[in-house]
């Protein structure tokens, strides 16, 4: 198709068919090398156990629980009745939910892109659309959703939350105040991180140990770089490293890692940062994502306009017990 050019000739136009066509094969390629580019800065794969398998398109998952009850004792050869065992059982239901973020593209942009050899579309809305998906799910991994009634990481129901003793300068809980001051000594702090791991220890009868911790960003950088004595260049991470009850029992080092959004998580020191230490287990804890983000084919939604949705679902997360995830709140003081 032609129509008038700037000076009276003719430019031509693409039509519907040959745009949608070329639009197709562009969203090909530019899918391929987007799903292909990592994001890790809302990495939320590296917080949880991300559980993909199953029928994308189920309405939710329904995970059976059970528990064993009973205990041998002394007994008399003529009593009439023994110690009985027995398997408690029970079930979770989870739902999952549909979300969505595509692209688009225009007219104008097509046949700009046409009418050059070997033109291509700009990839940089098909980026942001899975920048957009993978914010998504690191949000709702770590907070969960108030709309659909689900919790995070963070903020799971039922999780105990407890302040660390508030016993550094001022009496006060946290390890570094807003100015990067600290304000407890190394020791408090490693026996405030080693509280986390021991309550989840002592909740599962010395069963279960936790494996990793997140603090907010003020809390690890201060211990990543003060030295742990003054006769040392160890710092109190290092010395962390080494010296806490999962390493120990183990022999296998605790993952620590930072969380931005942790600095004002807190609730039993309301609005300071919170700290999450849990164990990082399929059987404990998991974000289901049945179906990962993925695009649709291109559709003409418009006489100017073609439109690459995409879809994904996730039933955000479960956890099987709270007693393997503790929150030790008030463990630093977010700068204003």
């Amino acid at each position: 198709m032609f129509g008038p050019g700037h000076n009276g000739g003719p430019v031509m136009i693409a039509d519907a068919t040959a745009a949608l066509a070329f639009v197709t094969a562009q969203a090909y390629r530019i899918n391929q090398t987007v799903y292909e580019t990592r994001y890790p800065d809302w990495d939320f794969g590296r917080l949880i156990y991300v559980e993909t398998e199953g029928d994308p398109w189920a309405p939710g998952i329904m995970t059976y629980l059970s528990d064993m009850s009973g205990a041998a004792n002394w007994q008399s050869g003529a009593a009439k009745d023994i110690p009985l065992a027995d398997v408690n059982q029970d079930f979770q239901l989870k739902t999952f939910h549909l979300a969505a973020i595509g692209y688009q593209y225009n007219i104008q942009e097509v046949n700009a892109a046409i009418q050059i050899p070997g033109g291509t579309l700009q990839n940089r809305r098909a980026k942001a659309a899975r920048l957009a998906y993978t914010k998504f799910m690191y949000d709702l991994t770590l907070f969960g959703s108030t709309e659909k009634g689900l919790g995070g990481v963070t903020n799971y129901p039922g999780v105990v939350a407890a302040a660390v003793p508030a016993d550094g300068t001022g009496s006060v809980t946290w390890w570094v105040n807003a100015s990067g001051v600290g304000t407890k000594t190394p020791a408090q702090i490693v026996r405030d991180i080693n509280l986390g791991l021991q309550g989840i220890s002592l909740a599962t009868y010395n069963i279960e140990l936790a494996d990793t911790v997140l603090l907010p960003d003020e809390a690890l950088n201060y211990i990543a770089a003060t030295p742990y004595s003054a006769t040392t260049m160890e710092t109190i991470l290092s010395f962390v490293m080494r010296n806490n009850l999962y390493t120990l029992r183990t022999g296998r080092p605790l993952n620590i890692r930072s969380v931005r959004e942790l600095g004002v998580a807190g609730t039993a020191v309301a609005g300071k940062g919170r700290m999450v230490v849990y164990k990082n287990d399929e059987n404990f804890v998991k974000l289901h994502l049945p179906m990962p983000h993925r695009f649709l084919p291109v559709y003409q939604d418009g006489p100017l306009n073609w439109q690459i949705p995409g879809i994904f679902r996730t039933g955000g997360v479960e956890m099987l017990t709270t007693a393997a995830i503790r929150y030790l709140d008030g463990i630093s003081e977010t700068p204003s």
